[in-house]
């Protein structure tokens, strides 16, 4: 995995340096403390991951990503920063960060971070790879619509598989489902369930009950993660638009005794939120 790291202090390009190279699959190919050097560093090597310090000199980290986004280049994106706005991470994770890491940094926390942003994209890379078999077959004035929907597409994997959902009984409908949506662009409500699984009343209820369980699942995950990083952004936001907190903080509670029951999943809910998150 090719890293690059932007950052104001040359410590902490250090410290991440050696972190990231201790793993042999991982190169640090760029490190600079110059935004505009980073950009074109972006456009001529193949990085994967970047490290971009929002407090930047001439423009800020969420300006730098969106610069390199609007030149059609889409690394993934881990953003650390000190001591910054609510609003001011909603509109990084708006623009496409995949982690928020907040200084002075914590070398457990960085550890796990890279080590989740790896495996997301190693397995986005193989769904890409199918996909775009399937892609191929389409016409070429379709070009830029299926890029654009397959690229919500692996997103939408991207986040089962960090809820640990995508092996279960029910995960073949959830793709379906979830797919289904991203190319007609349309909400939960508005899915034709008979049309869309060919079954009756009594199959879609055994179908529904595949699909609830394994968002079930990926609930009790999402509570061991919070209970694990109770201040990663990325887990609080999963948790409040595909379960709504309070199930989450049920779930919690379940899970450390204090509860009988868990957290309630929504089907509309979760569904709707996923593709809110991927938009």
């Amino acid at each position: 995995m090719n890293f690059y790291i932007l950052d104001n202090d040359s410590k902490i390009i250090h410290l991440l340096s050696n972190i990231i190279e201790n793993d042999f699959n991982n190169t640090v190919v760029g490190t600079t403390s110059n935004p505009q050097q980073a950009y074109d560093d972006a456009m001529r090597l193949g990085i994967d991951i970047m490290f971009i310090d929002y407090a930047m000199p001439t423009m800020d980290g969420v300006q730098l990503i969106q610069k390199i986004q609007d030149s059609h280049h889409y690394p993934h994106f881990i953003m650390t920063a000190q001591a910054i706005l609510p609003s001011v991470k909603t509109s990084a994770y708006q623009h496409g960060i995949d982690f928020f890491i907040e200084k002075p940094l914590n070398i457990a926390e960085v550890k796990s971070v890279i080590k989740l942003a790896a495996q997301n994209i190693n397995m986005s890379n193989r769904l890409l790879q199918v996909l775009d078999l399937v892609s191929g077959a389409a016409t070429n004035n379709n070009t830029v619509t299926i890029s654009g929907k397959t690229k919500k597409k692996e997103n939408a994997q991207s986040i089962l598989r960090f809820l640990g959902i995508t092996a279960g009984n029910g995960a073949p409908a959830i793709n379906k489902l979830v797919n289904t949506m991203i190319e007609r662009e349309i909400s939960f409500d508005e899915v034709n369930f008979e049309e869309f699984f060919q079954c009756d009343e009594h199959g879609k209820k055994i179908i529904f009950q595949r699909i609830r369980r394994d968002i079930k699942t990926g609930l009790n995950n999402l509570a061991h993660m919070c209970m694990d990083y109770p201040e990663n952004d990325i887990i609080l936001e999963y948790a409040n638009n595909l379960y709504e907190y309070k199930n989450v903080h049920n779930e919690i509670s379940f899970l450390k005794g204090e509860r009988t029951n868990g957290g309630q999943v929504s089907l509309k809910h979760f569904f709707n939120g996923l593709i809110q998150e991927i938009n």
